[in-house]
């Protein structure tokens, strides 16, 4: 039940009364008029998800708190992980790297490898790819330790959103792995890199995390480990943020905005024979 109040108040900023939500749960709200307000606070008041404004009697997700920090003032935190392969729900997290950034510097680092359950190696295109092989992981800790551990460093962000290249990839697998764990993921605000760079860099061309990186001259020289592209895409993150900011983006809500607009396709010119 609560996790139905939280999609429909997550879909909804101005929030919602305890009338309204009683509408959404129940089909009749009985004779009594205060049976609403002292049903919902029963419901979401425990919950870190919801919080109730006093000042006009309506409930909120947390989650659009955020949307209204300046860019400038605003915490986050930028993940990166490295997984046995490209599916979320069947293959596994291999490495956590992440890095919260802060006034726009860079202040905190977590990592950690994570020991995949079930038997089977890694195939020899992820050794291949990150380094990482099944030596490397048999001491690691297993993904309930892995994500505990990440839960409790995730916490001293309070609520910051999350930012990582291909972002789907990353908030998928990790809202998986929470969610395999009899956990929920935190519910932030998520921004992509690699989507905002196409707005705020039209002509680059080409945009995965090296092209990128090159834009801004940020040296990676552990390309394919989590906390080696957590650190790279933290930088590019920072340089990205200054672009907005010079284009009069104030707001984390201004910024989502600017993610979804759609991109213009560059037409390539037709070469003369």
């Amino acid at each position: 039940m609560r996790q139905r109040v939280y999609e429909y108040l997550a879909d909804r900023p101005a929030g919602a009364t305890a009338a309204e939500l009683l509408d959404l749960v129940f089909t009749s709200q009985g004779r009594d008029p205060e049976f609403g307000p002292r049903f919902v606070g029963a419901l979401l008041g425990g919950d870190s998800r919801f919080r109730f404004d006093t000042a006009d009697g309506r409930w909120r997700a947390r989650v659009h708190d955020a949307l209204v920090r300046g860019l400038a003032e605003t915490s986050f935190v930028v993940v990166d992980l490295e997984a046995g392969g490209g599916t979320p729900g069947r293959d596994a997290i291999i490495e956590i790297g992440a890095v919260r950034v802060e006034n726009l510097c860079a202040t905190s680092r977590f990592e950690t490898l994570v020991r995949p359950p079930g038997p089977g190696p890694l195939s020899a295109a992820i050794i291949a790819l990150t380094g990482i092989d099944d030596a490397l992981l048999a001491p690691a800790p297993p993904a309930h330790r892995a994500l505990a551990h990440f839960a409790r460093w995730l916490d001293e962000a309070r609520g910051a959103p999350w930012v990582a290249h291909n972002a789907r990839f990353d908030s998928g697998f990790l809202r998986r792995a929470f969610a395999g764990q009899g956990a929920r993921a935190p519910a932030v605000a998520v921004l992509c890199t690699q989507r905002l760079s196409r707005r705020l860099l039209p002509r680059l061309g080409r945009y995965n995390l090296d092209h990128v990186c090159a834009q801004f001259g940020v040296d990676n020289r552990a390309r394919h480990r989590a906390l080696g592209d957590a650190d790279a895409t933290a930088r590019v993150w920072i340089e990205l943020l200054g672009l907005a900011i010079a284009r009069g983006i104030e707001t984390i809500g201004d910024l989502l905005d600017l993610q979804e607009k759609p991109v213009r396709r560059r037409r390539r010119r037709k070469s003369r024979s």
